[in-house]
């Protein structure tokens, strides 16, 4: 079962996390992927990150962190207020399986000092 956890990104401000996965090693054989939309139900995709752009990944003693990061270009041009849903989860490219690690509400501050 996937943790909850709500994020605020700020307008035009670089946003990043870490996200611990304790006892896999993500960095070879796993396909890694973070998503936001408006809504469960919309179609349209808010970021969307993998490992290899935007995750970046790293192991250390058999756990394993997820690092997205949201450039400041890239958030400068969401609109704000904003608020949606994202997950990040994982999947074994071998056996197909899928495990959600982490979801939750994301929520886009306005952003007053811009260039």
């Amino acid at each position: 079962m996937a943790s909850g956890y709500d994020i605020i990104i700020q307008q035009g401000a670089t946003f990043t996390m870490a996200v611990q996965v304790n006892g896999v090693d993500l960095t070879t054989g796993y396909a890694v992927r973070m998503k936001g939309r408006a809504s469960h139900a919309a179609t349209a995709v808010t970021f969307s990150l993998t490992n290899g752009s935007g995750i970046t990944l790293s192991v250390s003693g058999g756990n394993s962190t997820i690092t997205p990061v949201l450039a400041a270009s890239a958030t400068a041009n969401y609109t704000a207020p904003m608020a949606g849903v994202y997950d990040i989860e994982y999947e074994n490219n071998s056996t197909g399986v899928v495990t959600r690690i982490l979801e939750g509400s994301f929520y886009v501050t306005p952003e007053v000092t811009r260039a």
